[in-house]
């Protein structure tokens, strides 16, 4: 996928991948409509289609800017709110920011999720001007989320974590919290450049409650549906099995796909990993992979190293019970095949 040349070595596009499309977040700019998401959350997509607490409503890709992968919708029926837009060159270092979005909605919901942080640079992977880092955890389904300053104006768009397993292989760390938004000036220039109309520049909210209450009521799912399947929210049928999540980042095959944010494989608990995903990746990386699937299944680590772990995934992480036998009871087969394999090099290591 075409992005950011500096950034095709050392991160990856944080989006969420169903059996029949792609997820992400988008926010409103306009009382008509006008949303905000990244290009890869509907590229390829010749339907998509935005969920609301009212139901689902169809949406139209109006304006993309593919290179610093931004897309302009326009979701007809929108009733909910907007947020104003804000140049990002009045950011400061260490300025509190907000994020809201919808992380892995197969599995965490369709409810939003809302966490805070700070601004940690005013720019990306090597000193890309585009790019805001950000503290604030995010996670595959993010993408395309509002980044929020304390006046509750947008100040960037949610679009790439440093990934994990590069660094690793490549710099000996496991990153922690290195997330990045494309600035909302690119917005900006995306939006004038097509004669769009947003809200006014001023467009703001006071106070924590208030601010977050208004960025909740401006965002929704966004769903890039794949040519030929379904709205995996829009059953055909009551009985319909319940959809498997996905992972984070560049939409290639599930099976193929590079793993980003803390996770290793976002989705070793719903298919088999392959020999060849896991035989090269170092002890401390396959350590990771294995209790991950601990971790999913809420167990409670006796260890000081198990629960700094545990501290890296923020909400995802739901702790239950300290047994092993509870947690080894809860496997699928996708998961014990997944744990004999990742023990297998671990040993051989």
């Amino acid at each position: 996928m075409k992005y950011f040349a500096a950034m095709l070595a050392t991160c990856a596009l944080i989006t969420g991948i169903s059996h029949a499309g792609q997820f992400g977040t988008g926010f409103a700019v306009s009382s008509d409509g006008i949303f905000v998401t990244c290009h890869h959350v509907v590229k390829n997509s010749p339907h998509v289609v935005v969920h609301t607490p009212t139901g689902p409503l169809p949406a139209k890709v109006i304006a993309i800017d593919a290179e610093n992968d931004l897309a302009i919708l326009h979701v007809q029926g929108w009733q909910g709110r907007y947020l104003g837009l804000k140049s990002a060159e009045s950011l400061q270092y260490a300025a509190e920011i907000t994020v809201a979005g919808f992380p892995d909605p197969t599995v965490l919901g369709r409810e939003p999720k809302v966490t805070k942080g700070y601004v940690n640079a005013l720019s990306g992977v090597r000193d890309d001007r585009r790019l805001i880092q950000i503290s604030a955890p995010v996670q595959p389904g993010n993408s395309g989320g509002p980044l929020v300053c304390e006046s509750g104006q947008v100040v960037g768009v949610i679009a790439a974590g440093l990934d994990s397993i590069d660094r690793m292989e490549h710099g000996g760390y496991v990153p922690q919290a290195v997330n990045y938004a494309v600035k909302t000036d690119l917005i900006i220039a995306l939006l004038d450049r097509n004669g769009i109309q947003r809200a006014a520049f001023g467009t703001k909210t006071s106070g924590d409650s208030r601010l977050v209450k208004r960025v909740v009521s401006s965002i929704a799912l966004v769903e890039g549906i794949s040519p030929g399947e379904r709205s995996s929210f829009i059953p055909v049928q009551t009985n319909r099995p319940a959809m498997q999540p996905q992972q984070q980042m560049r939409p290639v095959s599930t099976a193929q796909m590079p793993q980003r944010g803390p996770w290793i494989f976002a989705n070793s608990h719903s298919r088999k990993l392959m020999a060849s995903e896991v035989h090269r990746l170092p002890n401390e990386i396959l350590w990771r992979a294995r209790n991950e699937i601990y971790l999913r299944h809420g167990y409670i680590f006796s260890t000081e190293k198990g629960r700094r772990f545990a501290q890296d995934f923020a909400g995802f992480y739901r702790p239950v019970t300290p047994s092993v036998d509870t947690i080894k009871s809860q496997f699928n087969e996708a998961e014990i095949h997944n744990l004999r394999l990742i023990a297998s090099y671990e040993q051989n290591g």
